[in-house]
């Protein structure tokens, strides 16, 4: 998977996972280099209850329905002595419009980094995805495929709007801007840790995150988790509130041949008593190298006051037929049940079946 931009020593993209992502550019004799990247996907979605009359949606998925669009520059210059300076910019798109797919409307707004790595790992500077996100990729069973439906996208630690209730929104991505990020791999373990600095006149604490993340993957067993604590701001600009917020989470998985097992827990915190919590479980598998068929249950909670207010049990099927290296074919189906404010104005409607299909390529 090339959700981090991952590559090769040739350029071309390479499948990987979180943990690989920054360790590409370790110990790379490799001369300096700079390489142009991409993907583009787009299919048909239709789901059924999204009006409170029962009517349904038939779109098309131009944001990427199964795997976000995005292109990317990625840079390093090998200094010498095991040493390296890279960079990496990221960008999506709509294939629709070809707009810019966030509100914000930034150019880079997937990764903007750069960094030196060695043997001591890798420490990077910028915009560009939370430790928790790359922890909950290594048990996540569609390793952030599907985002606009799996709420995991929206529930990990990024982007410090300070709303717990996000899994149940619209997706920017889990990524912090302004932040200084190690990571290192020392043999089956992943450690990473992250600053996030709040620019806040006065304040080191408001609109500031930390975070650390430790994953362990032998190739047959995964386990890991992160904890991350931000400061973030439930008020407004002109009359802001800092408010902290904890996050935790932890996972694990198990691969033996085609097929890998995973789940995780992720729960986060308020000052305010407000807690969103995720509990999942999942397995993929390969029944050739080019046919897969991955299945999800994602339980999301929203609680105030140790009171339950909303609730969402989602359960996704998706299967991919690969054409080459590079070109896919996907399709799924799932069925979400909605309780409390999950569901649409008067609880009028509490299930929705949505079918997706189309078609991603990878440059």
């Amino acid at each position: 998977m090339t959700i981090y931009g991952t590559f090769k020593k040739d350029g071309s993209p390479q499948p990987t996972d979180a943990s690989t992502s920054e360790t590409a550019f370790i110990n790379d004799g490799a001369p300096s280099s700079i390489s142009m990247y991409g993907t583009i996907d787009s299919g048909i979605r239709h789901v059924t209850n999204t009006t409170a009359s029962g009517g349904s949606t038939t779109k098309l998925g131009s944001n990427g329905e199964y795997y976000n669009n995005r292109l990317g520059i990625k840079g390093m210059e090998n200094l010498g002595g095991g040493l390296n300076m890279h960079f990496h910019l990221e960008s999506g798109f709509n294939t629709g419009t070809g707009e810019l797919d966030n509100k914000a409307n930034r150019l880079f707004n997937r990764i903007s980094s750069i960094g030196i790595a060695g043997s001591f790992g890798s420490l990077d500077f910028g915009r560009q995805p939370s430790v928790a996100c790359k922890a909950v990729y290594a048990y996540e069973p569609f390793q952030y495929r599907y985002v606009h439906i799996i709420p995991l996208a929206g529930a990990v630690a990024g982007n410090l709007d300070g709303r717990v209730s996000r899994p149940f929104g619209t997706v920017d991505g889990p990524r912090f801007s302004n932040g200084a990020q190690y990571f290192g791999k020392f043999g089956s373990f992943t450690a990473s840790a992250e600053y996030i600095m709040g620019e806040v006149p006065g304040s080191n604490r408001n609109q500031a995150a930390k975070a650390v993340g430790l994953v362990y993957n032998d190739g047959t067993f995964t386990v890991g988790g992160a904890y991350t604590r931000q400061n973030p701001n439930i008020g407004t600009v002109a009359a802001s509130d800092y408010r902290e917020q904890n996050q935790t989470t932890f996972g694990g998985g198990y691969k033996i041949d085609a097929l890998r097992i995973t789940g995780g827990y992720l729960k986060t915190t308020t000052a305010i008593t407000s807690q969103a919590k995720n509990i999942w479980l999942g397995a993929r598998y390969d029944f050739t190298p080019a046919a897969s068929l991955t299945a999800g249950y994602y339980r999301t909670t929203l609680e105030t006051a140790q009171s339950e207010i909303a609730r969402r049990n989602l359960l996704i099927v998706g299967a991919t037929y690969a054409l080459s290296p590079r070109t896919s074919l996907y399709a799924d189906i799932d069925q979400a049940v909605l309780h409390g404010l999950a569901s649409l104005p008067s609880g009028s409607q509490t299930r929705q079946t949505g079918i997706s299909a189309g078609i991603s390529h990878i440059f």
